[in-house]
Order: structure tokens, then C-alpha cells, then sequence
């Protein structure tokens, strides 16, 4: 839910991101007539959360702005 609202993208970003990869890891050796192993979705989709990580999305379509304006959050800059 966090990852919605914008709040702690960076975190979820990456911890979502580290899950596909592994997702993807966990699928090899791949078998004969399987899916393409360089566009597969784990990796479309852990490509897609460090985007919205790196261009900021939680800012400009959650309440990132805001929870970035928190003390704690300013202290502890990785909560962002």
C-alpha cells in the first residue's frame, strides 16, 4: 500500500525490484520453447518500479511531496 501513495517509493522500488529479479533467477535453467529470457515481464516490471523511482512518481501522482516534508523523513533520507 505505501508503494501507491507515493510514500517510501525508493524503498519499495527496490525491494520490489530485487523480488522480480529473483522471480526471474528462480525460472533458469529455462526450458526449450519457453518465454525470451531477456524481455520477460519480471525484468519489464522491475525496470518499470526503478523508473518511477528514479523520475519520482510517488511526487507527482501520490502524497510523496508531502511525506518527504516530514522530519523524520528529512533525518533519514532513504525513507524517501
Amino acid at each position: 500500500m505505501p508503494g501507491r501513495l507515493g510514500i517510501g517509493l525508493r524503498v519499495s522500488a527496490a525491494v520490489g525490484s530485487l523480488v522480480m529479479i529473483l522471480m526471474w533467477a528462480a525460472e533458469w535453467p529455462l526450458q526449450a520453447g519457453s518465454t525470451n529470457p531477456l524481455v520477460d515481464y519480471h525484468i519489464i516490471y522491475a525496470l518499470a518500479l526503478i523508473t518511477f523511482a528514479v523520475l519520482l512518481a510517488g511526487d507527482t501522482w501520490g502524497l510523496g511531496a508531502r511525506w518527504s516534508q516530514l522530519p523524520i523523513v528529512r533525518r533519514m533520507s532513504w525513507l524517501r
